[in-house]
């Protein structure tokens, strides 16, 4: 196990643990409690302790039996077009909440991992306030932290032998040393699938200042099998999504977990209806489904070890993955864009990472497609 840092990071293990505060946000958060003016029908049954059965008071549309969509969607499911969502998705939440074990307030959704990004961001940078993250990690959190004027801090990767993934400790370090009010951590990482335990993950969390906010995009954790769900660490969110192992990516649906303090805060500043009724039943018929994601992820899990057995058979550098994806390493930027641009030819289109100490990296989907002939003589 590696040593705590000495730069003013704590342990829990001991006193100075209970000191931590929970959470922390922007200062204009901090000083105000912000009403949702249209809360939503769920929450006002909930205030009167009865079923709302008639709706004259949300100025939805009446009902037509001539409805455009009504040749193609059973009435039930137009009514969920036609009216108002529950701005809070009580029912996903409780649904995780029990699935998870952990309590209701302590989970928040959005419309997919990128919004609660986003979400996560705007709770806690002001313009001038320091994010820190890797230096070619999954490129959207500067791209919404520009957005909002942060200075971004990035931390080169760690080339171990074989391998590239992102330093928690030299993570740590800087964020210690520039008094970062966020750190961000993609765990697994994209784009090199690299994972951490959720031991180091707590231990990351006890290098750091209690000021600083770490934000943790496990949009791919459902991949790591071994991987414990952590008791709510102090000033830290966990951000997952519904897209990789719930085939879900197109009604856009995330969730978070962390402290019920920022979950409560969060709710105030979060737009109203960024998902929708459409999207909450569709993936709370596929919750429901319980064998449905274990047998996506195993199928995606038996592809990615196909991909990486062809692909390191023809003589390429693969990085272990603990994702949907496979990483290929190249030589150099002129190499891997080289085969970039021969699939595009073929009308493939696979990822190069954007960030300039990245572009020498390939990132393929573990798919069917990905295991042609046609596409992996392109990749050599």
């Amino acid at each position: 196990m590696a040593p705590l840092i000495p730069l003013g990071g704590r342990s829990f293990k001991n006193s100075a643990a209970t000191r931590y505060k929970e959470v922390k946000f922007v200062p204009h958060l901090e000083e105000q409690t912000i009403q949702n003016p249209f809360p939503g029908l769920k929450t006002l049954e909930r205030a009167i302790g009865k079923e709302i059965t008639t709706r004259i008071g949300s100025n939805e549309s009446i009902a037509m039996s001539d409805h455009p969509l009504s040749s193609i969607l059973p009435p039930e499911v137009l009514d969920l077009v036609r009216l108002y969502p529950d701005p809070y998705c009580r029912d996903i939440r409780a649904f995780l909440a029990e699935k998870f074990r952990m309590a209701e307030d302590e989970i928040i959704t959005d419309a997919g991992g990128d919004s609660l990004i986003f979400l996560a961001l705007r709770s806690r940078i002001s313009p001038g306030d320091v994010l820190v993250t890797s230096a070619g990690t999954y490129p959207t959190v500067n791209y919404l932290a520009q957005g909002l004027g942060a200075k971004i801090l990035e931390v080169p990767y760690a080339q171990e032998k074989d391998n590239l993934k992102p330093s928690l400790q030299d993570l740590a370090k800087t964020a210690i040393e520039n008094k970062a009010d966020v750190l961000y951590v993609a765990n697994p990482d994209n784009p090199t699938g690299q994972a951490f335990t959720s031991a180091e993950i707590t231990r990351l969390r006890s290098w750091l200042p209690e000021d600083t906010t770490l934000i943790l995009d496990e949009a791919y954790i459902d991949f790591c099998p071994n991987y414990a769900v952590m008791d709510r660490l102090p000033n830290t969110i966990q951000i997952r999504t519904m897209s990789k192992a719930y085939g879900l990516a197109g009604i856009r649906l995330g969730y978070a977990f962390a402290r019920a303090q920022w979950v409560e805060k969060a709710d105030q500043i979060r737009v109203q209806f960024t998902t929708n009724n459409l999207t909450n039943f569709l993936a709370m018929k596929v919750l429901q489904d319980v064998n449905f994601s274990r047998r996506l992820i195993d199928e995606t899990v038996q592809l990615r070890t196909q991909l990486t057995e062809k692909l390191r058979s023809k003589g390429l550098k693969v990085l272990a993955s603990n994702t949907n994806f496979v990483p290929i390493i190249y030589p150099s930027k002129s190499d891997a864009m080289a085969r970039q641009k021969a699939l595009w030819d073929m009308g493939v289109a696979v990822h190069r990472p954007p960030h300039p100490s990245m572009q020498h990296v390939l990132r393929i989907t573990a798919s069917p497609q990905a295991l042609d002939d046609a596409i992996i003589s392109r990749l050599v």
